[in-house]
């Protein structure tokens, strides 16, 4: 018998399989699959049930305090130095929050997108495309790489003027910019005795600063935006699963606080630097609670299953994904383990910085479980 012969048959047996069983039943016909769904999902459904005032209301400032002391304390830390936190405490807390960051993109907010706009109850309203998640956490990706770029090239373009008697940088430039040879140091082959040289280096390091203050910011957006969706799904929570997602959300915030405090207390600010580290770290502590006071105040009327509820919240968290996607990786895990400080750390050192960041990223797989 022929190969030819052997493999239809087969194929033929295993359509018919498929054909028959219950998945298959289940989606067999358009009236079937709308009354499967009518009875497991009640996309209409408004209100919460055996809602407990004092507890939610309680729970506000459990996160408050929460959310707060993970983002304040890196901030105090490196600005008040009567706390006395070790140097090297805040440097392992950067590199956990970019285990944190990593993890909270790809196990809390893209699976959250992928759900919130898979529901059945959206219908054919995304045009029946699966992907919706992945092209809006690429799209974020792609809008965060632009503004970096265009960014970088308007500093550059701030700081590239004429020296001497009107001539631009010639041979000193292009010596600059030569890659050290096997034999020299990075900062010998950068920094020479001549103005013109030290004067590349602080465009670049101006250019590095104003670069980490908007990858930092943008890291605080996409948190904040996913911080407003958990403090609503916590309001409307009941029962043990309110206590329960209380719990995991409370280490959610403390470690993402972490993670952002650190990036906060290293933003070099000409003027009341720690004042702006201070507010944007109170926003993060506030966002979340904030989220939960607008979940209570429509808890009687808010339809999770709706389409408008289903896909504010999948777009929102999917384009959170990239943000912190991006971040986590281009700004984060290669920028900060690609530095001439890190690199200068002994064995041990960089070995416990690894683990820090693989133990950020384990726990907040870990909290992934109930939130």
């Amino acid at each position: 018998m022929s190969l030819k012969n052997q493999v239809l048959p087969a194929l033929f047996a295993l359509a018919s399989l498929v054909e028959a069983s219950p998945l298959s039943a289940r989606h067999g016909s358009h009236d079937d699959h709308g009354h499967e769904h009518g009875e497991e999902l009640d996309c209409s459904a408004s209100g919460v049930e055996a809602w407990n005032t004092k507890l939610h209301i309680g729970a506000i400032f459990i996160v408050l305090v929460a959310g707060g002391l993970g983002s304040f304390l890196p901030v105090l830390g490196y600005y008040v130095p009567q706390l006395h936190i070790p140097k090297s405490a805040l440097t392992m807390g950067k590199f956990l929050g970019t285990g944190v960051i990593i993890s909270t993109a790809l196990i809390h907010m893209l699976p959250g997108g992928v759900g919130a706009l898979g529901n059945p109850c959206i219908g054919s309203r995304m045009g029946n495309y699966g992907a919706w998640p992945g092209v809006l956490a690429i799209m974020a990706i792609l809008v965060m790489h632009l503004m970096e770029f265009l960014l970088s090239n308007h500093a550059m373009g701030k700081h590239e003027h004429p020296h001497g008697h009107g001539e631009p940088h010639s041979e000193e430039s292009s010596e600059l910019a030569k890659p050290a040879t096997a034999g020299e140091d990075c900062d010998a082959v950068a920094v020479h005795t001549h103005h013109t040289h030290v004067h590349g280096l602080s465009f670049i390091d101006a250019r590095g600063a104003r670069a980490f203050h908007v990858s930092t910011y943008i890291l605080e957006l996409g948190i904040c935006l996913h911080s407003v969706i958990i403090g609503l799904t916590l309001s409307v929570a009941t029962g043990s699963e309110f206590t329960t997602l209380l719990v995991a959300i409370c280490f959610h915030q403390l470690c993402e606080g972490l993670a952002l405090g650190s990036r906060l207390a290293q933003m070099q600010h000409k003027n009341r630097a720690f004042l702006r580290a201070a507010i944007s770290a109170a926003v993060f502590m506030l966002i979340t609670p904030l989220g939960m006071v607008i979940g209570i105040g429509v808890r009687y009327s808010y339809q999770p299953n709706s389409p408008a509820a289903l896909i504010s919240i999948g777009v929102l968290d999917s384009l959170s994904a990239g943000i912190l996607l991006y971040t986590g990786l281009v700004n984060l895990l290669a920028e900060e383990f690609g530095t001439l400080e890190f690199r200068g750390y002994g064995v041990s050192k960089k070995a416990m910085c690894f683990a820090a960041t693989y133990i950020g990223a384990g726990i907040m797989a870990l909290i992934g479980k109930w939130a």
